[in-house]
């Protein structure tokens, strides 16, 4: 038995060569597989058919489609869309690390985006008018604090 696994895990190894293979899209959508799978469990019982056969449509469609991108051998593809999905990703991180970081130095610091990068920068709160520089863009500006 335990012979048969291991040839299977190397007849596995041999079919997977050449091909995408799972990445951070895959997971995310193999997570929000399983969450429509347990909305679809719920809904069957308390609502109307078309719902929770549309809700399923949906969870096979998501299904299909994750492992259509793990067997797929247009590798320069699955990469690309892996990485605008990171970089979705990263921008709504960020947002909420920047909500995070407002809350947790609100009462020493102050926030303002750069005019010209658009940048958030976390300035000591001191009374009066200062002129700042930005890190990023080397930009020079005035800011007003209370």
């Amino acid at each position: 038995m335990k012979n048969f696994f291991k040839t299977l895990g190397v007849k596995f190894r041999r079919f997977m060569q050449g091909r995408y293979g799972a990445d951070r899209l895959y997971r995310v959508l193999s997570w929000f597989y399983l969450i429509l799978l347990l909305i679809t469990a719920a809904v069957s019982r308390a609502a109307d058919e078309w719902i929770y056969y549309t809700i399923f449509a949906i969870a096979l469609a998501v299904f299909i489609f994750s492992l259509y991108r793990v067997f797929s051998k247009n590798i320069e593809k699955r990469r690309a869309e892996n990485e605008k999905w990171l970089t979705f990703e990263n921008g709504f991180k960020k947002r909420f690390r920047i909500l995070k970081d407002r809350w947790k130095f609100r009462k020493t610091h102050i926030f303002r985006k750069c005019p010209k990068c658009k940048s958030v920068l976390r300035l000591k709160k001191i009374k009066g008018s200062h002129t700042v520089v930005c890190p990023h863009c080397k930009n020079t500006f005035n800011v007003k604090s209370l």
